[in-house]
């Protein structure tokens, strides 16, 4: 299983920002890429998983964040929405912090929210 975590902007992200932002964080994390696939990875410097990162995707579709997710009514998702996936590890209190801080840094610089599975 797997904490996901997703940020829902309202602006196009640069998740390269957000990932600078969170690369400090566990005493130096590492970044890489996973060959043929559009997905980034976070690694604590022992080279233990933290984060993937998921292409950013753009939802058109009016309501259709707010469908899939379940997110409430009244709560403001913005459309178009930019959608940025990711997942760490499950029952990791450290990867689910770096989560956490990499969406906070996404969302906090493009307006919008965030949702996760917890």
């Amino acid at each position: 299983m797997t904490f996901d975590i997703i940020g829902l902007c309202a602006e196009q992200p640069d998740p390269a920002a957000a990932i600078e932002a969170v690369l400090p964080l566990s005493g130096g994390l590492t970044v890489s890429t996973v060959k043929g696939r559009p997905l980034v990875r976070l690694c604590h410097p022992d080279g233990r998983l933290l984060l993937s990162i998921e292409e950013t995707r753009l939802v058109r579709v009016p309501g259709e964040a707010r469908r899939v997710l379940g997110i409430a009514t009244g709560t403001e998702v913005p459309h178009p929405v930019w959608w940025v996936e990711s997942r760490a590890p499950e029952n990791d209190p450290e990867a689910e912090f770096v989560a956490r801080a990499f969406t906070d840094a996404l969302v906090g610089g493009t307006g919008g929210l965030s949702w996760s599975s917890r």
